[in-house]
């Protein structure tokens, strides 16, 4: 029989698309104590590296992947045990140990993908089953997919569930000419949204996602029962064009580095994965063409402001705002103009992209906001 007492900890699965991940470092020794919420490893992923909090506390007492070495999705990396445990016995586990069929397995974990038809248009939905609760959706921002929620999709997936929309043009959905500004695209999520939520849900955009949400709360239809925007577009009148217009002009290692480290407070967070992964999408035809349509119509001096106050003054649902206090693409400032009617969280280590660098503490935020609306 196994004793309940030895914990353990294995390599976790963000995303669809993750099948292994890198030690980037022990943040625990062996033999040091370990409460629960602190973070224990350091995970490098082909997006962006990521600690990972003890679910429980105790000692951790054997570290079995080095820091360095690369794991599938599920297997063992290390074990917790409390001082009484003696090592004879968790040496015998470790002897006796057989990982799970689906330890390392490739697929989704919790996660489904489909399309779904979207006025004439193919729009990729990411899913993460947790129940028949109201669920919630999620919006990617400028140039990204649904993979920006990786940290965050499945953590909010406790009883309802969650969808991580593709907008037009990005990640898995198709895209047209016509659909490239927070109006189209918004029509065009609507669609989306009411396949998959048809009696309400909780909304969540980041960045372009922010401005697209946005206007989406304004839809009477869609029964929006709150609002969260991360580093929206559009509260300020201010932006970085210079992120804009390198991040679509990029097609090489060294200026593509450059620009994603615009995004982290950290700079070294952004993997030679993550910069990968983001050229290959950008070599896609028609990609770059796409990409420079939307910051015309959506990103411009002139338009990335447009109807904001009209739209601001149609929504009727609770707000919350989260920014990082370091974003160097749209000033954290911006949530100034929304104070008076929302709740603001500022993180303070953490760019243009908490939901990744600061993902524990961004997920607290949105699951307290969603529980005091249903309290």
């Amino acid at each position: 029989m196994v004793d309940e007492r030895i914990q353990l900890i294995t390599m976790p699965k963000w995303g669809m698309t993750m099948t292994e991940g890198k030690i980037s470092a022990w943040l625990k020794q062996e033999g040091e104590t370990v409460e629960v919420g602190e973070e224990l490893v350091e995970v490098e992923t082909d997006k962006i590296s990521n600690g990972v909090e003890a679910e429980h506390s105790g000692l951790l007492r054997r570290v079995l992947v080095p820091e360095g070495q690369s794991a599938r999705c599920g297997s063992l990396i290390a074990i917790m045990a409390p001082p009484d445990v003696a090592d004879a016995k968790i040496d015998s586990f470790l002897e006796g140990f057989t990982p799970s069929e689906d330890a390392g397995d490739d697929g989704a974990g919790g996660l489904a993908s489909q399309s779904i038809d979207a006025g004439g248009l193919r729009l990729n939905v990411v899913t993460a089953h947790g129940g028949d609760g109201t669920p919630v959706v999620l919006i990617h921002g400028f140039g990204a997919d649904a993979g920006t929620w990786m940290f965050n999709q499945e953590a909010l997936a406790d009883g309802r569930d969650v969808h991580a929309i593709d907008l037009p043009s990005h990640g898995g959905s198709e895209g047209t000419s016509e659909c490239v500004d927070v109006a189209s695209m918004a029509s065009a999520l609507a669609d989306s949204i009411t396949a998959v939520a048809p009696d309400g849900a909780y909304l969540v955009g980041h960045s372009l996602g922010g401005r697209v949400a946005l206007r989406l709360a304004t839809m009477p239809d869609l029964n929006i029962k709150s609002l969260s925007l991360i580093a929206p577009v559009g509260l300020g009148d201010e932006i970085n064009r210079d992120f804009v217009d390198q991040f679509i002009a990029a097609d090489r290692r060294r200026p593509m580095k450059a620009v994603l480290q615009m995004l982290m407070a950290d700079s070294d967070a952004v993997t030679s994965e993550m910069i990968e992964r983001t050229l290959s999408f950008k070599r896609i035809d028609g990609v770059s063409a796409a990409l420079q349509a939307i910051a015309d119509a959506s990103l411009g001096v002139d338009t990335i402001a447009q109807n904001t106050d009209t739209d601001l003054a149609a929504v009727n649902c609770p707000v919350l705002v989260i920014w990082g206090k370091q974003d160097q693409v749209l000033p954290a400032s911006s949530a100034d103009r929304i104070r008076d009617r929302a709740r603001v969280v500022l993180i303070d280590d953490a760019g243009h992209m908490p939901q990744m660098e600061t993902s524990a503490e961004v997920n607290e935020a949105l699951a307290d906001f969603i529980d005091g609306i249903e309290s």
